[in-house]
């Protein structure tokens, strides 16, 4: 003898909120909290590994100019700890309207140091972090998901073809990114502002 399912109601349920953001990036399916593989122990080595310039760059002359960033293929951040010293990471970063974006792991050592103190430096570097120019003082924030689109394509407009194949290999490793906004400290920025001394 068979058993009779209850009937349940086919009506659709209430949309009970609005639609979720555009994903920035279409392949991108970030599982909440997931870092690269060997994340933790390669930064470790880099931080050990970094060039004694880039943990002296806080004491350089600053300057007032996003010029030497712009154009620079790597850029410098230099994040504090909360004993004050400085943690120097190079990145990719992409400027638009006098401002840096930069794409990193939402649980990385440099978000959660800006979590603390949004104060950082940013300067042109080379692939290693060895500075290449004069520091300029700024602040960040890690970017909402409904801002992340802007963020990307201007990125990706500057970056191409290299940046857009490791992008994929992190999309496919699912881990988790976000987007930060760095903005030159107040009076600082315009083009062809001399350094300061």
């Amino acid at each position: 003898m068979r058993r009779r399912r209850p009937e349940t109601s086919r009506e659709e349920p209430a949309a009970t909120s609005a639609p979720a953001p555009a994903r920035a990036r279409r392949t991108a399916r970030p599982v909440p909290g997931r870092r690269l593989p060997a994340a933790l122990p390669m930064a470790r080595i880099a931080a050990r590994r970094a060039p004694p310039a880039g943990r002296r760059i806080v004491e350089w002359a600053r300057t007032d100019s996003l010029a030497a960033v712009r154009d620079s293929k790597r850029t410098l951040l230099v994040t504090y700890r909360r004993d004050g010293t400085p943690v120097p990471t190079p990145a990719w970063a992409a400027e638009q309207d006098g401002r840096l974006y930069v794409r990193t792991e939402r649980s990385s050592g440099k978000v959660k140091r800006l979590a603390r103190d949004r104060r950082m430096l940013v300067a042109p570097c080379t692939v290693l972090g060895k500075p290449l120019g004069a520091p300029l003082d700024a602040t960040a924030r890690v970017l909402s998901r409904e801002e992340e689109p802007r963020a990307e394509r201007i990125l990706a407009s500057r970056y191409g073809f290299g940046r857009s194949l490791f992008e994929l290999w992190v999309d496919f490793l699912r881990v988790d990114m976000c987007y930060l906004e760095i903005t030159p400290a107040a009076g600082q920025g315009s083009p062809g502002s001399p350094a300061r001394q």
